[in-house]
């Protein structure tokens, strides 16, 4: 059992190190004052954290030099499952990527099977023997983080409660970096969050991931939403049309089944005939020169744009950030998801919530899983409590 003193140190400790992530190089006297912690407890946190390498002094021994994280200690690797390979890269907290591993998955993605490539993918990292904090996943399911278990995943063969941290970790040798999950979209948008350009300004944010499927995810003051069942978020599935098409989960007509990948070309081509794009980045490079396809394209999305209003009403967020895994999308869908929103919700330009385009879903997949290692680090630092960080 964890002492009130402990805990108290811990929870100052993190907020020391969430400022110094924010600001960078700074100073103790203003970590104090932004923090509202006192300036001896400041001292005394940041010489421990100095002396295990985790803060690195710009002016070594010199008792008013600015502090930063140190690049050395603060890193993690970071896992993503895609729909078609997974991916492991070591990521520093300024989002430096500095080794990646891919891995194809073939087309059984039984539990099993996932962890088989995701142990391989450790132990190809291991050999680098690099220093980390932690190991971090990004799973397309719906996860309890905190215990490790991934509780559905239908786009994986339908997983059902299977403790993905737990199997992961008895296949490594003793001793290996802690192993953190995250849900997908969740993982996304943390990494625009962290790494995304937006500042604090995503703090209170909405997040929709477009691909083969339609994630979505919300941060409110800073903290993600899980929802009592961890299932916040999960639109992908929810009913939206009358067309019976069906959908992985088992059921017909649900959002990813309009608004997912196949779904749009789907709806274009049932609009028009004669187009033969093949993707929807295609269809929206089309769609700068041709306002046909453009209303087309706006049609198609007219699904996601309930959904989102519908959401928009409940949270009220402050930006809606898409996460589009193509360029060629990144003008043209968050215009079309703009204008539909403020045509049905009735805006006008002064109420209208800004729609921005984000980091590629992939990108931002895997420095979000490394955000989720830094941040239960920063958390709870067992590795800071130690004498090292972890090493493979």
């Amino acid at each position: 059992m964890i002492s009130e003193q402990t805990r108290k140190r811990l929870k100052n400790q993190s907020e020391i190190l969430r400022t110094i992530r924010r600001k960078g190089a700074t100073s103790r006297s203003f970590i104090s004052t932004s923090c509202g912690i006192r300036k001896a407890s400041v001292t005394n946190i940041c010489r421990d954290l100095v002396d295990r390498g985790s803060l690195n002094e710009k002016t070594p021994g010199f008792y008013r030099s600015e502090i930063e994280l140190s690049s050395e200690y603060w890193r993690s690797l970071a896992i993503f499952i895609g729909p078609g390979e997974i991916i492991a890269t070591i990521v520093d907290h300024n989002g430096k990527v500095y080794e990646e591993w891919t891995q194809k998955m073939g087309n059984q993605k039984t539990p099993e099977s996932i962890v088989s490539v995701i142990v391989t993918l450790i132990n190809n990292a291991s050999k680098l023997k690099k220093s980390i904090v932690g190991i971090g996943i990004s799973v397309p399911g719906i996860i309890n983080a905190e215990k490790g278990i991934c509780l559905s995943a239908v786009n994986l063969g339908r997983w059902h409660d299977f403790p993905l941290v737990e199997e992961i970790t008895k296949r490594l040798p003793q001793g290996s970096p802690r192993i953190v999950i995250e849900n997908d979209a969740n993982a996304e948008l943390m990494g625009n969050h962290w790494f995304g350009g937006y500042g604090e300004t995503l703090e209170n944010s909405l997040y929709i991931s477009l691909g083969e499927g339609v994630g979505c995810a919300q941060l409110l003051e800073g903290n993600i939403v899980r929802g009592r069942r961890f299932s916040a978020g999960e639109i992908g599935c929810l009913p939206s049309g009358n067309e019976n098409r069906p959908c992985s989960c088992g059921k017909m007509d649900c959002l990813q089944t309009y608004c997912g990948e196949l779904g749009i070309i789907q709806s274009v081509k049932n609009q028009n005939k004669e187009v033969t794009a093949p993707s929807i980045a295609q269809l929206c490079h089309l769609a700068k020169n041709n306002l046909e396809i453009k209303q087309q394209l706006t049609q198609a999305y007219q699904p996601l744009v309930q959904q989102i209003s519908t959401m928009i009403a409940l949270t009220d967020p402050a930006q809606i950030v898409i996460g589009c895994p193509d360029p060629n999308m990144d003008s043209t869908i968050p215009d079309i998801l703009s204008t539909g929103l403020k045509s049905l919700l009735g805006w006008t330009d002064e109420e209208v919530i800004p729609v921005l385009a984000g980091l590629n879903p992939i990108k931002s997949g895997i420095l979000g899983a490394a955000v989720s290692v830094f941040k239960n680090a920063f958390q709870d630092e067992s590795p800071i409590c130690n004498s090292n960080v972890n090493a493979f």
